[in-house]
C-alpha cells in the first residue's frame, strides 16, 4: 500500500486528557479523538489516577481514531506514544498494581524531598539525574514509601510509570523509555544508565526498575483485540516514545536554543533544547533527555490551566470547570478587556515547582478592591502564571542565552490576547502554531522518525517552516509597564514565600 494510504497514529498520555491524532504522510490531520482521565485525591495531597482507567481510556481513543483513519482508507503505519512525566506504581510480579499512580501533582513526599534537598547528597543527586529535587519525583515518591507504607514497598516486583505498565499490557514486556527515565530522579544523565547512589537511596534494587530503551524504541503484534479490529495490523509498529515535555519541543520543531517553548495545559512548562546535558543548581533547572544528543533543558510550574479551571468553578458556583467548558472560555476572553493595575495573583494553590520549589506554596490575591469583578480576577490570575513562566525562563536564558522567539502552545493560548501578554511579558516575539497537541505531534514526529520516515534535521526545517505560517505577537508599548509588574510580582512571590512579615510594593 502507497505511502499516500497509510498514516501515523500519536498518543499523548496527558495529566487530565489523552488526545490521539493521525496524520498522512504529507502532515495533514486525518482524525483525532480526545477523552477526559479522572483524577482522584483520596487524601491530603494525594493525586491518583487509575491504572486499569487510564488504560481503557488511551486504548479506546486509539481505537476510535484507527477506525476514523480505516474508514477514510488508512492503515496505520505507526503508532507514537508521549506521556506525562512522573507517574510510579508499585506492580505485583504479574503486573497488577499495589496501588493507584502516583502522579506529578502528589505532594505527599514533600518531607522527604524539603530533607534530600537540604543535603549535599541531594545537591549531587541533582546534579548527576538533572531532576530537581521534589515530591513531583519517583525517587521522593519511594522515600515517602519506604516512611509511610512500606509493606508495599517491601511487596513490590517492580516501579513503573503509567506508559510502562500501558506497554505491558500491550506488549508483555517491562521497558522504560529514556526520556521518561531521565526525570525520575534514579538515572545518571552522564552514564545513560539507572543511578546506583539514587537507587541505593531509595531502598530498590537495579531489576525493580524496567531496562531503559530509546525513545525509538519499537514492538509490533500489539495484544489487544479491540485495535486489531480497528485497521491496526500485526504489521503496525508501536513506538516507546517519550515524555509529553520533551515531545512536545520536537512536535513543534524547539530542539535547540533558538526557540523557548512555553506550554500552558493543566500545568505549564517552558523549555529548550540542547545537545548537551546542562544542570544549574542555583535555579533547579530540570535536563531531560529527548534523544541521543538531543535534552530539553527548562523548567516545570503546577500553576497552569488547573488554576484557570478552579476560579472559574469557585467564579461560578463552586462547579468543576475544563479546559472545554463553555463558562470558562467564556471568562477568559471577557479578562482580555478587563485591567489589573495594581492587582497581583500568586497562582499558587498546589504548591509549587520552578522557580519556588516550595510544595507548601500557596496562592493569593493582593491588591483586591470592590472593583475587581470575575474577568479582572481571571485576568490576574492568567498574568501570574505567565509571571511566574518568565521567572522560570530566566534561570534557561542564564545558561543557553535569549532565545530569538517564543512558541506558545496550549489551550490557553488559543486566545490572541494571552500571546500579546507573553510577547509583552517576555518582551519576545511570539509565534503559535493553532490549536495542535504538540505533544501528540511529537509522537507522531517520533514514530516517523524511528521508522525512517523522517530525519531529525527533517522534523525540526518543518516544523520552522510550518511555524513561519502561523500567528505571531510582537511586543507592544505596554511592554514597559509588564516589565514593571513582574518586577513587583517577583517581590511579592519571594516576600510571601518566605514568611516575610512586611509586604511593600511599589505601585
Amino acid at each position: 500500500m502507497s505511502s499516500q494510504q497509510s498514516c501515523t497514529i500519536g498518543v499523548d498520555m496527558g495529566t487530565t486528557n489523552v488526545k490521539v491524532i493521525a496524520l498522512d504522510s504529507s502532515g495533514r490531520e486525518i482524525a483525532r479523538a480526545t477523552e477526559h482521565v479522572p483524577l482522584e485525591h483520596a487524601a491530603t495531597g494525594a493525586a491518583e489516577q487509575d491504572p486499569r482507567v487510564v488504560y481503557e481510556m488511551v486504548t479506546s481513543t486509539l481505537v476510535h481514531v484507527a477506525q476514523t483513519a480505516y474508514q477514510f482508507g488508512y492503515t496505520v503505519r505507526c503508532v507514537g506514544v508521549s506521556a506525562a512525566l512522573h507517574s510510579m506504581i508499585p506492580v505485583a510480579a504479574d503486573g497488577t498494581p499495589l496501588m493507584p499512580a502516583l502522579i506529578w501533582m502528589d505532594t505527599r513526599a514533600r518531607n522527604e524531598a524539603e530533607a534530600l534537598a537540604a543535603t549535599s547528597m541531594g545537591k549531587e543527586l541533582y546534579v548527576r539525574t538533572g531532576t530537581p529535587i521534589h515530591p513531583m519525583t519517583p525517587l521522593a515518591k519511594l522515600l515517602w514509601l519506604r516512611a509511610s507504607q512500606p509493606h508495599v514497598l517491601h511487596a513490590a516486583y517492580k516501579f513503573v510509570s503509567l506508559k510502562e505498565w500501558l506497554w505491558y499490557q500491550w506488549f508483555g514486556e517491562w521497558v522504560a523509555d529514556e526520556s521518561l527515565a531521565s526525570a525520575t530522579g534514579l538515572y545518571n544523565l552522564r552514564e545513560r544508565a539507572w543511578d546506583a547512589g539514587a537507587m541505593a537511596l531509595a531502598g530498590i534494587a537495579r531489576e525493580q526498575l524496567s531496562p531503559i530503551v530509546p525513545a525509538t524504541y519499537s514492538q509490533r503484534d500489539i495484544r489487544d483485540g479491540r485495535l486489531r479490529v480497528a485497521g491496526i495490523t500485526p504489521d503496525t509498529v508501536f513506538v516507546v516514545g517519550g515524555g509529553d515535555g520533551q515531545l512536545a519541543n520536537l512536535g513543534v520543531g524547539a530542539i535547540d536554543e533558538s526557540a523557548l517553548v512555553l506550554t500552558i495545559g493543566t500545568s505549564l512548562a517552558v523549555r529548550a533544547g540542547t545537545h548537551a546535558p546542562i544542570t544549574d543548581a542555583a535555579t533547579q533547572m530540570f535536563c531531560y533527555v529527548l534523544a541521543e544528543d538531543h535534552y530539553i533543558v527548562g523548567g516545570p510550574s503546577n500553576s497552569g490551566g488547573i488554576v484557570l479551571e478552579w476560579l472559574c468553578g469557585t467564579l461560578l458556583g463552586n462547579r468543576p470547570a475544563t479546559p472545554n467548558d463553555g463558562g470558562l472560555a467564556a471568562l477568559i476572553q471577557a479578562a482580555g478587556a478587563a485591567r489589573t493595575d495594581v492587582l497581583l495573583c500568586l497562582p499558587y494553590i498546589t504548591g509549587e515547582r520552578a522557580p519556588l520549589w516550595r510544595a507548601e506554596a500557596k496562592g493569593v490575591f493582593w491588591g483586591l478592591t470592590l472593583e475587581d469583578d470575575a474577568p479582572r480576577l481571571m485576568r490576574a490570575a492568567i498574568e501570574g502564571i505567565v509571571f511566574n513562566a518568565r521567572w522560570i525562563a530566566s534561570g534557561v536564558f542564564a545558561r543557553l542565552g535569549v532565545p530569538a522567539r517564543i512558541v506558545a502552545t496550549g489551550k490557553v493560548l488559543e486566545q490572541p490576547w494571552v500571546r500579546q501578554l507573553v510577547a509583552d511579558v517576555f518582551g519576545l516575539p511570539v509565534e503559535f502554531p493553532g490549536a495542535v497537541d504538540a505533544s501528540a505531534l511529537g509522537a507522531v514526529a517520533i514514530a516517523n522518525i524511528a521508522t525512517g520516515q523522517e530525519r531529525w534535521e527533517d522534523v525540526s526545517r518543518r516544523r520552522q517552516y510550518e511555524a513561519q505560517q502561523t500567528w505571531l505577537a510582537q511586543p507592544s508599548p505596554e511592554q514597559e509597564r509588564y516589565q514593571r509588574k513582574f518586577a513587583r510580582f517577583q517581590r511579592l512571590a519571594t516576600e510571601v514565600t518566605t514568611h516575610l512579615a512586611s509586604l511593600y510594593l511599589e505601585t
